[in-house]
Protein backbone atom coordinates (compact mmCIF):
# COMPACT_ATOMS: atom_id res chain seq x y z
CA UNK A 1 0.00 0.00 0.00
CA UNK A 2 1.28 3.44 -0.96
CA UNK A 3 0.38 6.48 1.14
CA UNK A 4 0.41 9.91 -0.49
CA UNK A 5 0.60 12.27 2.47
CA UNK A 6 -0.09 15.97 2.09
CA UNK A 7 0.35 18.94 4.35
CA UNK A 8 -2.62 21.31 3.97
CA UNK A 9 -1.55 24.88 4.77
CA UNK A 10 0.38 26.46 1.90
CA UNK A 11 0.68 23.07 0.20
CA UNK A 12 -2.91 22.44 -0.92
CA UNK A 13 -4.43 25.61 0.54
CA UNK A 14 -3.37 29.22 0.30
CA UNK A 15 -3.77 29.96 4.01
CA UNK A 16 -3.79 33.73 3.59
CA UNK A 17 -6.60 33.62 1.02
CA UNK A 18 -8.37 30.60 2.53
CA UNK A 19 -8.75 28.86 -0.82
CA UNK A 20 -7.24 25.96 -2.72
CA UNK A 21 -4.01 26.55 -4.58
CA UNK A 22 -4.12 26.27 -8.38
CA UNK A 23 -4.13 22.66 -9.53
CA UNK A 24 -4.93 21.18 -6.09
CA UNK A 25 -8.26 19.60 -7.02
CA UNK A 26 -6.98 18.29 -10.37
CA UNK A 27 -3.90 16.80 -8.69
CA UNK A 28 -5.94 15.08 -5.96
CA UNK A 29 -8.49 13.78 -8.47
CA UNK A 30 -5.80 12.40 -10.77
CA UNK A 31 -3.89 10.73 -7.93
CA UNK A 32 -7.12 9.25 -6.56
CA UNK A 33 -7.79 7.65 -9.97
CA UNK A 34 -4.37 5.95 -10.15
CA UNK A 35 -4.05 2.18 -9.73
CA UNK A 36 -1.05 -0.05 -9.28
CA UNK A 37 -0.56 -3.36 -11.11
CA UNK A 38 -2.85 -5.09 -8.59
CA UNK A 39 -5.59 -2.48 -9.09
CA UNK A 40 -5.04 -0.74 -5.74
CA UNK A 41 -5.33 3.03 -5.45
CA UNK A 42 -2.81 4.97 -3.37
CA UNK A 43 -4.19 6.18 -0.05
CA UNK A 44 -4.51 9.96 0.16
CA UNK A 45 -3.93 11.34 3.65
CA UNK A 46 -3.32 14.64 5.43
CA UNK A 47 -1.05 15.55 8.32
CA UNK A 48 -1.16 18.98 9.95
CA UNK A 49 0.09 20.90 12.92
CA UNK A 50 -3.27 22.02 14.21
CA UNK A 51 -4.66 22.64 17.69
CA UNK A 52 -3.19 22.64 21.17
CA UNK A 53 -0.41 20.39 22.44
CA UNK A 54 -1.00 18.90 24.95
CA UNK A 55 -4.75 18.68 24.53
CA UNK A 56 -7.70 17.29 26.40
CA UNK A 57 -10.04 14.87 24.60
CA UNK A 58 -12.52 17.74 24.21
CA UNK A 59 -9.86 19.99 22.64
CA UNK A 60 -8.83 17.19 20.28
CA UNK A 61 -12.43 16.68 19.17
CA UNK A 62 -12.92 20.43 18.69
CA UNK A 63 -9.71 20.66 16.63
CA UNK A 64 -10.80 17.74 14.46
CA UNK A 65 -14.23 19.26 13.86
CA UNK A 66 -12.71 22.64 12.98
CA UNK A 67 -10.19 21.04 10.62
CA UNK A 68 -12.85 18.86 8.94
CA UNK A 69 -14.94 22.02 8.43
CA UNK A 70 -11.96 23.61 6.64
CA UNK A 71 -11.76 20.60 4.34
CA UNK A 72 -15.50 20.84 3.62
CA UNK A 73 -15.23 24.58 2.90
CA UNK A 74 -12.34 23.89 0.50
CA UNK A 75 -14.39 21.11 -1.11
CA UNK A 76 -11.70 18.43 -0.73
CA UNK A 77 -13.00 16.32 2.17
CA UNK A 78 -14.08 13.52 -0.21
CA UNK A 79 -10.45 12.83 -1.14
CA UNK A 80 -9.61 12.00 2.48
CA UNK A 81 -12.51 9.82 3.60
CA UNK A 82 -12.92 8.47 6.14
CA UNK A 83 -11.62 11.68 7.67
CA UNK A 84 -10.96 10.16 11.09
CA UNK A 85 -8.67 7.60 9.47
CA UNK A 86 -6.98 9.72 6.81
CA UNK A 87 -6.41 12.99 8.65
CA UNK A 88 -3.86 13.18 11.46
CA UNK A 89 -3.50 16.33 13.54
CA UNK A 90 -0.65 17.19 15.88
CA UNK A 91 -3.13 17.83 18.69
CA UNK A 92 -4.35 14.22 18.67
CA UNK A 93 -0.81 12.77 18.56
CA UNK A 94 0.77 15.17 21.03
CA UNK A 95 3.62 15.87 18.64
CA UNK A 96 4.16 18.25 15.74
CA UNK A 97 5.74 17.67 12.34
CA UNK A 98 8.35 16.54 11.59
CA UNK A 99 8.41 14.26 14.64
CA UNK A 100 8.75 10.53 13.97
CA UNK A 101 5.77 10.10 16.31
CA UNK A 102 3.36 12.01 14.06
CA UNK A 103 4.42 10.10 10.93
CA UNK A 104 4.06 6.79 12.77
CA UNK A 105 0.57 7.89 13.87
CA UNK A 106 -0.39 8.60 10.24
CA UNK A 107 0.65 5.11 9.16
CA UNK A 108 -1.11 3.49 12.13
CA UNK A 109 -4.35 5.40 11.44
CA UNK A 110 -4.37 4.62 7.74
CA UNK A 111 -3.82 0.93 8.53
CA UNK A 112 -3.07 -1.74 5.97
CA UNK A 113 0.56 -2.34 6.93
CA UNK A 114 1.99 0.91 5.57
CA UNK A 115 5.58 1.92 6.17
CA UNK A 116 7.82 4.95 5.88
CA UNK A 117 9.29 3.52 2.66
CA UNK A 118 5.80 3.33 1.13
CA UNK A 119 4.90 6.90 2.09
CA UNK A 120 5.35 9.99 -0.07
CA UNK A 121 5.05 13.28 1.85
CA UNK A 122 4.39 16.61 0.10
CA UNK A 123 4.85 19.93 1.91
CA UNK A 124 6.05 23.48 1.36
CA UNK A 125 8.21 23.30 4.50
CA UNK A 126 11.80 22.41 3.51
CA UNK A 127 12.87 21.48 7.04
CA UNK A 128 9.94 19.03 7.24
CA UNK A 129 11.00 17.53 3.90
CA UNK A 130 14.56 17.06 5.15
CA UNK A 131 13.41 15.49 8.43
CA UNK A 132 10.97 13.14 6.65
CA UNK A 133 13.72 12.04 4.28
CA UNK A 134 16.00 11.34 7.25
CA UNK A 135 13.29 8.98 8.55
CA UNK A 136 13.20 7.10 5.24
CA UNK A 137 10.04 8.77 3.94
CA UNK A 138 10.11 9.91 0.36
CA UNK A 139 9.36 13.66 0.43
CA UNK A 140 8.79 16.40 -2.11
CA UNK A 141 9.34 20.07 -1.38
CA UNK A 142 6.58 22.12 -3.02
CA UNK A 143 7.26 25.78 -3.78
CA UNK A 144 4.18 27.04 -1.99
CA UNK A 145 3.20 30.66 -1.31
CA UNK A 146 6.16 32.63 0.03
CA UNK A 147 8.70 29.87 -0.68
CA UNK A 148 11.83 30.80 -2.63
CA UNK A 149 12.30 27.35 -4.16
CA UNK A 150 11.05 23.79 -4.23
CA UNK A 151 11.41 20.44 -5.96
CA UNK A 152 8.26 21.35 -7.89
CA UNK A 153 6.63 24.71 -8.62
CA UNK A 154 3.08 23.58 -9.48
CA UNK A 155 0.90 20.97 -7.78
CA UNK A 156 0.11 19.28 -11.09
CA UNK A 157 3.86 18.57 -11.40
CA UNK A 158 3.29 16.00 -8.64
CA UNK A 159 1.25 13.74 -10.92
CA UNK A 160 4.13 12.02 -12.75
CA UNK A 161 6.17 11.85 -9.53
CA UNK A 162 3.33 10.14 -7.68
CA UNK A 163 2.72 7.84 -10.64
CA UNK A 164 6.39 6.84 -10.60
CA UNK A 165 6.38 6.40 -6.81
CA UNK A 166 3.23 4.29 -6.94
CA UNK A 167 4.27 2.45 -10.08
CA UNK A 168 0.72 3.26 -11.08
CA UNK A 169 -1.08 3.98 -14.26
CA UNK A 170 -3.72 6.65 -14.49
CA UNK A 171 -7.29 5.51 -14.95
CA UNK A 172 -10.14 7.74 -15.92
CA UNK A 173 -10.14 11.47 -16.44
Amino acid sequence: MKIILFDLGNTLEDVEREKLLPGARKTLKTIQAMRDAQGHAPVLALVSDFGEIPATPEQIQASQEEYFDILRELGIQSFFKPLTQRVTLSTEVGAAKPSRKIFEAVIDKVGGGGSFQNTLFITENKSHVDAARALGIRAIHFKGPGEASGDINRLVDLIPLVRDFSKAVQLGD
